[in-house]
């Protein structure tokens, strides 16, 4: 029974009851069944009784009045006291009798005797149409009043005319005590009750004899239960008791046999699957060791083909954007030049593709929206892969519909990297007819502020077989004839689907065998307004106000220092340049610059320890230093932040990049002049990555 079912009363007895074992739950009950048994019985023989002797008392009392009235006539008929004064004395000595009155037939008192401590009730006279029997007529709690009439006995005589008639000559009062009455009641009830409690005595003997004898089995049974219950295997109960507890126990003790025989061949299994365990842990452990080994080794290896990589790419970079400032060169110049600088880019997004996917998969990479307008990067991609698209006689078509936005907010690195991959992908697998980017907004998607676009590439390759939709996106998986493989590293695909799920999509892929492929994803981008783009859109840095700065260029290869410099100079800055750490520091000790473009890896002195030079050298602390290098991890960013840098750029760096850190370090305000044609304008084609803005 649930407590809920349970009355609202009895709640706390069942609560109450729970905490105690079966064998006092069992005398309890008992023992309350008994005692209220015995306490009814007792009440109920009490009030018998009292109605019997209150009967006989009554029958007595009436009998004393009967004979007291005989014995009265004659004081009444002859008006004298005296003639009933030994009657009264004699009924006196009748027990309970307190008192006694003799009254006239008009109610006078003609005599009395007894006791007068007591409340007196004022008794009416007997009626006269009354029964000449003696009556009860009134009682209280202390005693009975009983009248009894006192007639006249006429005699018949030869001489009278008329038969005489009985007269009424007065009454008797007798006044009975209840005394006896509730004496007799008290005896008797204290005689059952103790006589009761005897028998109940008894009984409660023999029932604990029997419930000890009933639940000692269950006892027992009940603390093997709980020994096996704290971890004991080789518990045994008793059997005996009754049949039932009996079963009981033999059931428990085979139970309890079946366990253990389960426990110990689960013991065995464990110390196997123990040693087993252990052998496959020191295995583990030696594969973790050889794994780490592997990937410090492969991690050291990526990272020194990295900086090797990027030291000559900034050189390319670097003076392509130089050469873009040239405003002699003709329409076809600056194509070649600005092909050169969106190629030299799409080298170095193959460099960051091999670094991208570990730094993708361990969540360490960050996006950084910017304004960027659709039609503009779908030109600027056609200028990267259009030569490709050319070599292979293949048609590259951008379309980009009238309804989207003019501009959109989104990390403009990460979403050329998704594109050149997958427009790459599609022109390294087509060998006939087209590929095209399609950048349209979702139907019902462009409200306010807000509208989600849809990248759609399509060619008309051979197809995705089913077997290989899912295993193109993993990392270094590939698909297509050995020849199509051998051209790329199968790390685009999957390096895509991470980057587009960081931006809020997913690439999802439309195939069939011998028909073509479609790739696409959507991306909900912020709309930005044309001032806002006017604004982002890249100018020229022509010079800056106020006093020239002389700027230090430290850097071990000459090529980066004259790129730094045929940087800087036209805009109006005094340059110093230093070949090693300690040379730089010399430098800036005779003549202190106004900053510091400090290369870190450098031989005779590195730039970390010479830039904790110039901060604990008296006159050099202040200088502003701008960390530059082709090792761009998030370590070597932390490390030349902590050796006092100010600023950290990694190579090959945008011009624009770099001026802006130079201006945000200096305070400068800088001269620009607004390019006519953004199209074609040089810092408005593809910003080459860098891991340092991953």
């Amino acid at each position: 029974m649930t407590t809920a079912r349970i009355p609202l009363l009895m709640r706390p007895i069942t609560r109450w009851a729970e905490r105690l074992t079966f064998q006092q739950q069992l005398s309890a009950v008992v023992a309350v069944g008994v005692l209220s048994m015995t306490l009814l019985s007792s009440l109920a023989s009490a009030w018998q009784a009292s109605r019997q002797v209150r009967s006989q008392q009554l029958d007595q009392s009436l009998q004393v009045a009967s004979s007291l009235a005989a014995q009265s006539r004659l004081a009444l008929l002859s008006g004298s006291p005296d003639n009933v004064r030994e009657a009264m004395t004699a009924t006196l000595a009748f027990p309970d009798v307190l008192r006694i009155e003799v009254r006239t037939a008009d109610h006078q008192l003609l005599a009395s005797q007894g006791s007068t401590h007591f409340q007196r009730m004022d008794v009416p006279p007997a009626p006269l149409d009354a029964d000449r029997s003696p009556l009860l007529a009134a009682e209280d709690e202390h005693a009975w009043y009983v009248v009894a009439p006192v007639w006249s006995e006429p005699h018949s005589t030869p001489f009278d005319v008329e038969p005489p008639v009985a007269e009424r000559l007065g009454q008797v009062t007798v006044v009975l005590s209840k005394a006896t009455l509730a004496h007799t009641v008290a005896n008797i009830f204290l005689v059952n009750v103790g006589t009761s409690l005897v028998i109940s005595v008894l009984f409660l003997g023999m029932l604990r004899w029997l419930s000890q004898r009933l639940s000692r089995p269950l006892q027992s049974l009940s603390q093997a239960m709980s020994r096996a219950e704290q971890g004991e295997s080789r518990v045994r109960t008793v059997v005996q008791g009754p049949q039932d507890v009996q079963r009981m126990a033999t059931a428990f003790n085979r139970m309890i046999s079946a366990l253990q025989e389960r426990g110990d061949e689960l013991q065995r299994h464990q110390l196997n699957l123990s040693a087993l365990v252990r052998e496959r842990t020191i295995e583990l452990q030696e594969a973790k060791e050889r794994a780490e080994v592997a990937s410090q080794a492969k991690t050291d290896f990526l990272a020194r083909m990295s900086h090797e990589l990027r030291t000559p790419l900034n050189a390319i970079l670097g003076y392509a954007q130089i050469l873009q400032m040239d405003r002699t060169l003709t329409e076809r110049q600056r194509h070649i030049v600005q092909t050169v600088h969106d190629s030299g880019g799409l080298l170095l997004r193959l460099i960051i593709d091999i670094l991208d996917l570990s730094r993708i998969e361990s969540g360490h990479t960050a996006l950084v929206p910017v304004p960027v307008q659709p039609r503009q990067l779908a030109q600027q991609l056609h200028n990267v892969l259009g030569i490709k698209a050319q070599q292979k006689s293949l048609t590259l078509r951008m379309h980009c519909a009238d309804a989207v936005p003019q501009g959109v907010l989104v990390d403009d690195q990460r979403l050329r990297q998704v594109l050149i991959n997958l427009l790459g992908n599609a022109l390294k697998f087509t060998q006939a007819g087209e590929v095209s980017l399609d950048i349209e907004p979702v139907p019902g998607t462009l409200a306010g502020e807000q509208v989600t676009l849809r990248f759609s590439v399509r060619d008309s390759g051979p197809g995705v077989r089913d077997a290989d939709r899912e295993r193109i996106f993993e990392p270094f998986e590939q698909a297509g004839d050995s020849h199509s493989r051998a051209q790329g590293t199968g790390l685009g695909l999957a390096i895509s689907r991470q980057l587009v799920r960081l931006m809020g999509g997913d690439i999802h892929l439309d195939s069939r065998e011998g028909a073509g492929s479609c790739f696409w994803f959507d991306l909900a981008l912020p709309v930005v307004h044309a001032e806002a783009i006017t604004a982002a859109q890249a100018r020229h840095i022509i010079g800056y106000d106020g006093p020239r700065k002389l700027v230090l260029v430290v850097d071990d290869v000459t090529t980066n220092r004259q790129l730094l410099l045929e940087m800087l100079r036209p805009l109006g800055f005094d340059t110093l340049e230093a070949a090693d750490g300690q040379e730089a520091v010399q430098l800036a000790q005779r003549c202190p610059p106004d900053l510091v473009l400090m290369d870190l890896a450098m031989p005779v002195l590195d730039g970390l320890s010479a830039t904790r030079m110039l901060r604990a050298t008296q006159g050099t602390q202040d200088i502003a230093v701008i960390a530059l290098t082709a090792n761009a991890s998030d370590q070597h960013r932390q490390d030349a932040q902590q050796s006092g840098a100010n600023a950290f750029l990694a190579k090959p760096f945008d011009r624009q990049e770099l001026l802006d850190l130079i201006g945000q370090t200096l305070g400068l305000s800088w001269q620009r002049e607004v390019e006519v044609n953004s199209d074609t304008s040089p810092d408005a084609s593809a910003r080459p990555p860098t891991e340092g803005s991953a």
